[in-house]
């Protein structure tokens, strides 16, 4: 069984991986900005393989006492990052009324959040032979597939975390890294919406089967929560 943490982990999708985590038996360290305000979570926490701690994504001290009580946790290492944590952005923003401040906001979360979290725990997994990381990416984030203007900070901000995704795979690859954007799916969420068609139970589902396959050869690639490769 494998060690994983996860960032964003209070609702949604991020409730869902730590459910079927749990249900194949994997430890998980499940992080959130305020983990103790999420029901679903807490119901899940056992304090034996699952746990939840508090962890800010844009907040420097909050990364740096959480990673400290992820060492305690798994002292050993652990196997998996799945960086979950994400923001939209002011929805019905183009790119003539999307302002400075909404694209920041949102590269915090999105970008540089995912950036300090992974950075922080690369040493705890240097210490397992796994060393898989799975960013939670968006199609809306692939520049060959983008037609539109629409949600435009949190568009940009993907394509960035997908090639923060890539260049993060090109300098750990020779240290068998294996580092893997990846779209949910349209997924009924509160980000998704209730018409989106794929559940959570299928996107995490489809997910974990995906993480379950990956070689080295997946390194730096971008795919669905179905495996298919996507166009950055």
């Amino acid at each position: 069984m494998s060690t994983y943490v996860i960032t964003g982990a209070s609702r949604g999708l991020g409730v869902e991986f730590v459910k079927q985590l749990k249900d194949k038996g994997h430890t998980v360290i499940a992080c959130a900005r305020a983990p103790e305000k999420s029901d679903a979570l807490q119901a899940l926490v056992d304090n034996q393989r699952i746990h939840s701690l508090k962890l800010d994504t844009v907040d420097a001290d909050s990364i740096k006492a959480a990673v400290e009580k992820i060492h305690q946790l798994a002292p050993g290492g652990i196997d998996v990052l799945i960086n979950n944590a994400g923001i939209a952005g002011e929805r019905g923003q183009d790119t003539l009324t999307t302002t400075a401040e909404d694209y920041i906001n949102v590269f915090k979360t999105n970008v540089t959040g995912t950036s300090d979290v992974t950075r922080a725990l690369v040493p705890l997994l240097r210490q397992k032979n796994t060393r898989h990381v799975f960013n939670i990416s968006s199609i809306l984030g692939s520049v060959e597939n983008t037609t539109a203007g629409g949600n435009v900070s949190y568009r940009v901000s993907k394509a960035a975390e997908n090639m923060l995704s890539r260049a993060t795979a090109g300098q750990l690859a020779s240290e068998n890294f294996v580092v893997v954007a990846v779209h949910p799916g349209w997924v009924q969420t509160d980000m998704g919406g209730g018409q989106a068609p794929v559940t959570p139970e299928q996107s995490i589902r489809g997910m974990l089967s995906v993480f379950d396959k990956v070689t080295q050869a997946d390194n730096g690639t971008f795919v669905d929560f179905e495996g298919k490769k996507l166009p950055w």
